[in-house]
């Protein structure tokens, strides 16, 4: 490797490790684990997307790749440390019915605020008829404890109140919620990324990122409240335009696992 292109994947290696080190520390997670799980994430990695002409490749390439030897890929290939998570799923959906509630005009009442739902009554709009909009099949019950659970509803004499119009578990002392976002939302990040750099493909996804210096501190309550309101909105008419057009496909073939668009607002620390 060129002295050159060492230097700069050092550097972006930190980049990416300080935030995410940060957050290990903060759990108490030890560096052994980590490389452990490097260590097979590398395995698996080769082992999925590294064959050759098709075909998956052989522990030897997998081997030279990699820098491990054949015993411990041998022992990485064995063992299987990633499970597909489901709980994704489950916020997408309550994040949906969220969406639908605090913009769906008819679930707000003459002021543009979410209305208070009947939980199932002969005469819309109810809690009812929001979920078997917004939540891509999910139960009633699924929907309202998780929203209860995450702080974002409340029920109150058989009515739910809107709270707040995103989802998050802040009760949750071990962070699992949280981990979970943090992990799907850079996953898409990276693989946008790595999408983009990779010399074999010839279509670019969108990616941008705005990038300003010297903000006055004092205004930057002003500055993450513009972003924050445009962000939603535009977050909004996507979440809107795709659910749409996955309602009213009339094409039986071939579906991808997920599309979307991740926002995120960043800032410096405070010197």
């Amino acid at each position: 490797m060129k002295n050159k292109l060492k230097s700069v994947i050092i550097q972006m290696l930190i980049q990416i490790f300080r935030p995410l080190v940060k957050i290990l520390l903060r759990l108490k997670v030890p560096f052994n684990e980590v490389s452990d799980i490097l260590r097979w994430t590398y395995v698996d990695v080769a082992n999925e997307h590294f064959g050759i002409n098709g075909k998956p490749p052989s522990k030897s390439r997998i081997s030279v790749i990699t820098g491990l030897s054949r015993t411990q890929v041998d022992i990485q290939m064995k063992s299987d440390l990633f499970t597909e998570e489901t709980e994704q799923y489950k916020w997408n959906r309550a994040v949906r019915v969220l969406t639908g509630w605090a913009e769906d005009k008819d679930y707000l009442d003459q002021h543009d605020k979410a209305k208070i739902l009947p939980l199932d009554s002969k005469k819309e709009p109810d809690f009812k008829s929001l979920v078997e909009k917004y939540s891509g099949g999910a139960t009633v019950r699924s929907i309202l404890d998780d929203l209860v659970v995450s702080g974002s509803a409340k029920v109150v004499d058989g009515d739910v109140e809107l709270l707040k119009p995103y989802y998050l578990t802040v009760n949750d002392p071990d962070d699992v919620q949280k981990l979970n976002f943090l992990g799907v939302s850079t996953q898409y990040l990276l693989e946008t990324i790595e999408h983009n750099i990779n010399p074999e493909k010839s279509d670019p996804r969108f990616q941008r990122i705005v990038f300003h210096e010297e903000l006055p501190i004092s205004l930057i309550n002003i500055a993450e409240s513009f972003v924050r309101d445009k962000s939603q909105q535009l977050a909004n008419e996507v979440d809107e335009y795709l659910e749409h057009l996955i309602q009213y496909a009339n094409d039986d073939g071939e579906t991808l696992p997920y599309i979307g668009l991740g926002l995120y607002y960043y800032q410096g620390d405070k010197q």
